[in-house]
């Protein structure tokens, strides 16, 4: 089973309360607050409803069931962190003190080179198994179809499914089998979430894309060549700003730096949060009052690849 992030979502602006309990904490703990760090920008917010309209529509609807769904971007454009803050929304309940718990969703890393015994596997984890039977391979994908209907799991999770597609032909044959098992059950719908080639995939197997057409969600980086996607992205970085836990508003927004970040990240939240989290840890490690231009000039330098003479930040002070 996946632990969640603990993630940090307070804003500090207008909250000195806040901000002073804040800064008693310890600099492991106030590094732990940036690792976990979430802003639901537009963005994020509008990939957020669409997948969770693949699940259901409307807050009180019914549970789509019986679909193989998408979810579709490049790396680093923030699926994986956005998935796990719907998997926090939609954590595993009882309805009795005595009553076993419910996993309404159940979300899976998908591996290099697995098979479908792995996933099988996996999917007896992600349902709060303690133990996977000791059984071959067949049968213990047939016990965990039952498994995930039986756990009230309506909505199957794969992460970097891309890897089905890339597995060699008998184990991506297996993977399919058994994804096609559990959309027969009717228990469930499976989302399959990674890169855009997913689609490609899909379209290569149709019988598992003609089960809904395979409806897709997709999440991209943001075009800053173009002013209004720019103005969304200076927007989350003024998120990650206030969110920061530093004395001061570490200003990650400010015009002097737009250049640099359209150089470091090309309008990538995950590329961006690489290097706000490496300049954070620094300043947090030196006790600065916030994040300054040489934090972020260090975490580019440490990222400047062989051959380059030029990086992000490198006139930064």
């Amino acid at each position: 089973m996946i632990i969640l992030p603990n993630f940090h979502e307070v804003s500090y602006v207008n909250d000195e309360k806040a901000r002073l309990a804040m800064l008693k904490l310890s600099p492991a703990e106030r590094q732990e607050q940036v690792k976990n760090l979430l802003v639901r920008y537009p963005r994020f917010n509008t990939a957020y409803k669409e997948v969770f309209g693949l699940h259901k529509q409307g807050k009180d609807g019914a549970p789509i069931t019986g679909e193989i769904v998408g979810f579709l971007g490049n790396s680093r454009a923030g699926k994986s962190w956005l998935l796990k803050t719907l998997l926090r929304d939609n954590k595993p309940y009882q309805l009795t003190p005595e009553s076993s718990f419910t996993y309404p969703f159940a979300y899976v890393e998908v591996m290099d080179r697995w098979g479908a015994p792995d996933l099988a596997t996996a999917l007896y984890l992600a349902t709060g198994a303690s133990s996977v039977p000791y059984i071959g391979g067949k049968s213990l994908e047939s016990k965990c179809v039952r498994r995930v209907a039986s756990h009230g799991t309506v909505f199957v999770i794969l992460d970097d499914a891309h890897y089905i597609f890339e597995a060699p032909p008998a184990k991506r044959k297996g993977m399919l089998s058994l994804i096609k098992a559990l959309a027969d059950s009717g228990a469930c719908s499976i989302l399959l979430a990674g890169l855009n080639v997913i689609e490609a995939g899909m379209l290569e197997h149709r019988q598992h894309f003609n089960r809904a057409s395979f409806p897709a969600a997709h999440l991209a980086e943001h075009d800053t060549s173009m002013n209004e996607e720019l103005d969304h992205y200076l927007e989350f970085l003024a998120g990650v700003s206030e969110r920061l836990p530093f004395a001061e508003d570490s200003g990650l927004d400010r015009d002097e730096w737009i250049d640099e970040w359209k150089l470091a990240a090309g309008g990538s939240v995950g590329l961006t949060m690489n290097i706000v989290i490496d300049a954070a840890r620094r300043a947090i490690a030196e006790d600065a009052p916030c994040i300054a231009g040489k934090h972020l000039k260090a975490a580019c330098f440490m990222r400047k690849r062989i051959g380059e003479t030029t990086y992000p930040f490198q006139m930064a002070a």
